[in-house]
């Protein structure tokens, strides 16, 4: 666990006024590493938020999951307990159904199209939503594009029929690997590095940053780009922000998100860029096949998803921009 503690780097700033104000200590939480966009982004949150108030709100960022995983963390924030956190949509489906649309397989046709449509009033409709369930959506960060890192290759998606292949415990994940002819298993993320390992499945669905950075290059041999999902990432807040910190105070936490945001996609990029030269020097084999097959079979489980997500086509349709 690594906690910042950020402060005012002038006492002057506090005492400015003649008499020192209360001073506010909140906390942001996220299951990643001190490498990732998620403690980037944390990190430069926390500096913002400590400069512009002067020292009078305090930032700690905890990584690694020391508040918990991000089912707890959705919690956290629905009853006050985590006052900011990182957490991927597809961990936010069982309390936020509306996220369920970014679980369709092939929705966008790349990452970049990914953050355009999250980056325009689509994106904003979305953040909405949260309002709704006593969270505060402050931005979306850093988009996963993930493929298959996997213990053998898989050049078409005829090789992926019959293998074994670790899935986000989520339904839309389950169905789309279950669709493209896959062993869809489930694992707790703690336990994919000793079942690949140890044969237990034969690939995992990761962006090319988690698979080197969180060790998973030591125990693959192959790494395809099949780009099935485009996993978004949002910076939350408990609604009970309100109760903790002042208009302006809430206002500079907003301001600072934003900025925040960019830096972690940022250094994101710079991490996917890093992680493809490292497989490349392990000799880790890169594939880039046709896609055309894989999105065709893929969206074979499109049907039965759609139904379960609330505004069905509608939702699709405001955040694929005609990519059907």
């Amino acid at each position: 666990m690594k906690i910042l503690n950020h402060v005012a780097t002038s006492a002057a700033l506090i005492f400015a006024a003649g008499t020192a104000s209360a001073q506010t200590e909140l906390n942001i939480a996220h299951v990643l590493g001190e490498t990732s966009s998620y403690q980037i982004a944390s990190e430069k949150l926390a500096e913002l938020v400590a400069e512009r108030t002067g020292g009078d709100v305090i930032v700690n960022v905890f990584n690694q999951g020391s508040l918990g995983g991000e089912l707890k963390l959705t919690q956290g924030l629905r009853t006050g307990t985590v006052d900011l956190a990182f957490i991927s949509t597809a961990s936010l489906e069982n309390t936020i159904p509306e996220m369920k649309v970014f679980s369709l397989p092939y929705l966008f046709s790349s990452k970049e199209e990914a953050y355009d449509a999250l980056a325009g009033d689509a994106g904003q409709d979305m953040l909405n939503v949260f309002d709704n369930y006593g969270i505060i959506g402050l931005g979306w960060g850093a988009i996963y594009e993930r493929s298959m890192p996997s213990t053998s290759p898989i050049t078409s998606v005829d090789e992926v029929d019959g293998i074994k292949i670790r899935v986000i415990e989520a339904p839309g994940w389950v169905q789309t690997y279950e669709a493209l002819g896959a062993q869809a298993t489930p694992l707790a993320y703690g336990e994919l590095f000793l079942a690949l390992q140890n044969g237990i499945v034969d690939a995992a669905e990761l962006a090319p940053d988690q698979t080197v950075g969180d060790g998973f290059a030591d125990v693959i041999t192959d790494y395809t780009f099949t780009r099935v999902h485009q996993l978004p990432s949002l910076m939350l807040g408990s609604a009970t922000l309100a109760n903790k910190l002042t208009d302006d105070q809430m206002a500079i936490l907003r301001e600072a998100a934003v900025e925040a945001l960019t830096d972690g996609i940022a250094a994101h990029d710079a991490a996917t860029e890093a992680a493809l030269e490292t497989m490349a020097e392990r000799g880790i084999a890169i594939h880039e096949p046709d896609l055309a097959p894989f999105i065709e079979k893929a969206r074979e489980a499109w049907p039965g998803l759609i139904d379960d997500i609330p505004g069905g086509m509608d939702a699709v349709n405001r955040l694929s921009s005609g990519t059907m």
